[in-house]
């Protein structure tokens, strides 16, 4: 790659109108700190406290673990069922006795499977998570996983407690789409002018350089950027308060059954 080429790549990262979506790899995930891995940044912080309480619940009474994962978009052309397969091996959800559900909701196109181990497949058959899935789809679709998430995590272990004859307490709080403005964002004429300049001058150099691949590329980001805007950013939380004793998965294995939603 040339300067000029190498400089455009500085100056699109900087400029682009909306955020670049880059693919998700099991290998770049780090190791879990919680039942919930919220990446794409989709569950407000009292979602995730009381999923990690009811999740806790569920290995402490029932021997079993759930976890659920939100990333942005998959890695290139791998498959959800691949991704949770792969994930199942190296974080190994479930405990000894393969125990383990594992919850994976993708935004971009917005995707999901619930994943299942060996050890409760006979309680949570294909068809039994397929229908638990599908109850989720209309929040999900909508981009309300504050809804969405409770609303399937709250089925499996209610299934799994049944099972194993124990009562949980489940959370009371009532889920809701974080507010976002619908508001159109007001740019100033000075805004508007330099970045009609900025796209305009990436343009001129991309067609001169030959770089006609990077031209479509930009024209999608700049017709595409604000399509993720429902999701609001604010709900993300980092914060790992209220996980309940969190030790880790015991070592499920992948394989067992699943549904995609």
């Amino acid at each position: 790659m040339n300067r000029i080429t190498r400089w455009l790549g500085i100056v699109l990262l900087l400029f682009a109108p909306g955020p670049l979506l880059l693919g998700e790899s099991v290998k770049s995930l780090p190791a879990p700190t919680g039942y919930v891995s919220d990446f794409a940044g989709v569950l407000s912080p009292s979602t995730k406290q009381d999923m990690e309480m009811l999740c806790t619940q569920v290995d402490r009474q029932a021997h079993a673990q759930i976890a659920v994962v939100t990333i942005k978009t998959l890695d290139g052309d791998q498959s959800i069922e691949e991704f949770a397969t792969e994930l199942e091996d190296k974080w190994g959800v479930g405990n000894k006795d393969d125990r383990g559900v594992l919850m994976i909701l993708v935004m971009t196109p917005r995707k999901g499977r619930i994943e299942v181990g060996y050890g409760l497949e006979g309680i949570l058959n294909d068809a039994k998570v397929g229908d638990i899935g599908r109850s989720m789809v209309p929040a999900a679709n909508r981009g309300d996983y504050d809804t969405a998430v409770p609303l399937g995590v709250r089925q499996i272990a209610a299934v799994i407690a049944k099972d194993a004859g124990v009562t949980l307490t489940l959370p009371t709080h009532q889920y809701h789409r974080q507010a976002v403005s619908d508001e159109p964002v007001q740019l100033s004429l000075t805004q508007i002018v330099i970045g009609g300049g900025i796209v305009l001058l990436l343009l001129f150099f991309l067609v001169r350089t030959g770089n006609v691949g990077l031209i479509f590329f930009l024209l999608g980001n700049l017709m595409g950027g604000g399509s993720r805007g429902g999701y609001s950013g604010g709900g993300r939380d980092r914060d790992d308060g209220g996980r309940g004793g969190f030790g880790g998965f015991g070592g499920g294995r992948s394989g067992g059954g699943g549904a995609d939603f």
